[in-house]
């Protein structure tokens, strides 16, 4: 199934409010990067919606904001997919699930082994022609814990998951999709990052 296109910015070609209002992945938008490829997406935008000083609070922060959140986000990424989406708004306790899940899987972006003790859930339907096909279920953050958990196993077995990372200047950390041709990309923005962490005698 086709992914829907949307407009995305390039690396320091327009600022997070230009393109917040035209794109469904908000986290994304805020560092001005493209989007993973497919479902990964979604996983994309989720790792990004934590706080920073210089993009704005924790799109998770808080019932409010985990539920503005998952209205664009996982709307997006339900209707790409023709499934259906949790239609009831979320919990303080929902968003305090949703970050602990963000920053375990943050900490797996590092190489650190992932310790997820509690998991969403999905059903699996086997079509008459032997097409497998999943679906997160449930509600509140067990959905939203299937839905993303199911996009990283799919892109861990498309090795597309090892091309999401951190930006290693330490007062960034934006998580970004490496398209470079052998995965080598270290910044989210080679031209912001990049340059701030190198000594005068580098630049």
């Amino acid at each position: 199934m086709s992914v829907p296109q949307y407009d995305w910015v390039d690396h320091g070609h327009r600022s997070a409010g230009d393109t917040a209002s035209r794109t469904p992945w908000r986290a994304i938008a805020r560092y001005g990067v493209r989007p993973g490829p497919g479902g990964l997406a979604l996983v994309h935008d989720f790792l990004n919606t934590r706080a920073t000083q210089e993009n704005g609070a924790d799109l998770l922060g808080d019932a409010m904001r985990a539920t503005q959140w998952m209205r664009t986000a996982i709307r997006a990424w339900a209707r790409a997919n023709s499934r259906h989406y949790p239609l009831q708004p979320l919990t303080d306790h929902d968003a305090q699930r949703l970050r602990k899940l963000r920053d375990t899987l943050l900490t797996s972006l590092t190489g650190v082994p992932a310790d997820l003790q509690t998991v969403g859930a999905a059903t699996f339907t086997l079509a008459e022609t032997g097409e497998m096909s999943w679906a997160p279920s449930g509600a509140g953050w067990r959905w939203i814990y299937g839905a993303i958990l199911g996009e990283v196993l799919l892109s861990q077995r498309t090795g597309t998951w090892r091309r999401l990372k951190r930006c290693q200047h330490e007062a960034c950390r934006a998580v970004f999709y490496d398209s470079s041709w052998n995965n080598s990309a270290v910044w989210h923005n080679p031209g912001m990052c990049g340059t701030a962490i190198q000594t005068p005698e580098q630049r």
